[in-house]
């Protein structure tokens, strides 16, 4: 059984983690639960570069490597930050993930509907875009790279109108890639 804890910045409504659950078990028997108990804010700020006025997402990703105990293999642990994350060489990233590993980032900062809408109902696209995210980087932690359809989730996105134009769903080539992946790995 794949174990998905979300620790979030933010409270993150049931009908996302359901939708998450019920995303995932198409490649395996999924549990997802919110850790609550556990503040990271301290250590994510640590990693914020004033300059920028955002979080290095590769150093948080190796801090929290060493903060965080996955515990069991199969456990899968995606951080939500309520802030706006890089990598060295990119102007920002949606989110980050170890591949094959056990955790993920998503920043919430660039998902936030401001300027791009066309919708009147902001938070329910603020949480479809944040639903969209932790599945593509939940994908990258399957061993899912890239994918060429744009309309899967594990389509990469360039910019927020990538994410609002893909499925927040896996196409069936990568849930058949995943779920080689779970059993030759044995998640």
């Amino acid at each position: 059984m794949l174990k998905i804890n979300i620790i979030s910045e933010i409270d993150i409504p049931d009908p996302v983690l359901e939708h998450i659950e019920s995303t995932l078990s198409e490649i395996a028997p999924t549990e997802v639960n919110v850790l609550e108990d556990i503040d990271l804010s301290d250590v994510v700020r640590s990693f914020r570069d004033v300059t920028r006025g955002q979080i290095n997402a590769e150093k948080l990703l190796n801090a929290l490597r060493e903060v965080l105990n996955p515990g069991e293999f199969n456990d899968k642990i995606v951080v939500v930050v309520d802030d706006d994350g890089y990598v060295p060489g990119l102007n920002f990233v949606f989110g980050i993930a170890e591949l094959c590993g056990n955790i993920a980032i998503v920043f919430t900062e660039r998902l936030k509907a401001t300027y791009i809408s066309g919708t009147e109902d902001i938070a329910a696209l603020f949480y479809e875009r944040l639903t969209k995210e932790i599945l593509h980087e939940l994908g990258h932690t399957l061993c899912l790279e890239h994918c060429p359809n744009k309309k899967c989730v594990m389509s990469f996105s360039n910019s927020i109108f990538d994410v609002d134009y893909k499925d927040a769903r896996y196409c069936k080539t990568c849930i058949e890639k995943a779920r080689s992946a779970i059993s030759w790995r044995k998640f």
